[in-house]
């Protein structure tokens, strides 16, 4: 069983949960207020009010802010158990109280259908690179500066939105045989789903570029991304 996905900064912002126990209620209806009508700062103030200075307006919208990242977390990672859910709770949490952590179970069982069907109606049209091509330049001097190499790697990225059969021409179409009113609903659709893109960088840019490609593609394999994509598909 694997703990939610917060970063330190959140699970530090949720420790306003555990100082204000008997208001948890009302910070998990100010986050789902949050979702539908975005921040309420005259809210936020009223709460640290509440907490007799204890507290700033800041505090709590970020407590607030770490509440939606739990309850997206949550959705997308844990299954629908009640069982899984608490455990799951629990061991994010260790120091918060069992009646804090109850508040917080309700919160994300009530709450998952309007986050996954958020995700489905989100309509995401995220662009996929269906081919490349690449070139390297090397300079080696120049008239101001004798000795100099300067490597240069320029990279034409060719994007779609739609999925593309492996095994056929992703960007050559036939377009023999096509009638006119056929080649121009064609050229319509490339133009909606098609993008290219054109990249120059240097070396150590495209070491990091790869890095971090190498971490995407390691994050997708995990159960959260693929709960993400079965969602949205």
């Amino acid at each position: 069983m694997s703990s939610l996905r917060l970063s330190q900064q959140q699970r530090d912002h949720l420790t306003l949960l555990q100082r204000h126990s008997s208001d948890v209620v009302e910070l998990c209806k100010s986050a789902f207020d949050y979702l539908i009508n975005g921040p309420n700062p005259d809210r936020y103030e009223a709460l640290a009010k509440k907490y007799s200075d204890s507290e700033s307006p800041e505090a709590v919208q970020q407590a607030v802010e770490a509440l939606i990242s739990l309850l997206i977390s949550a959705t997308t990672r844990v299954g629908s158990s009640t069982v899984n859910m608490q455990a799951t709770l629990r061991q994010t949490f260790p120091d918060l109280g069992e009646d804090v952590l109850e508040v917080l179970e309700q919160f994300v069982t009530s709450k998952r259908n309007f986050v996954e069907g958020s995700i489905k109606s989100a309509n995401i049209r995220a662009y996929r690179l269906v081919n490349l091509d690449w070139r390297l330049e090397v300079r080696t001097a120049s008239r101001s500066l004798l000795k100099k190499c300067q490597v240069v790697v320029t990279m034409k990225l060719y994007l779609h939105t739609e999925p593309k059969n492996e095994n056929r021409e992703l960007l050559a179409v036939d377009m023999s045989g096509r009638s006119e009113q056929e080649l121009k609903a064609m050229q319509e659709d490339e133009r909606l789903h098609r993008k290219d893109m054109l990249v120059q960088t240097d070396v150590s840019s495209l070491v990091h570029m790869i890095k971090t490609l190498e971490d995407a593609l390691a994050e997708s394999k995990t159960r959260r991304i693929r709960n993400i994509v079965e969602g949205i598909h």
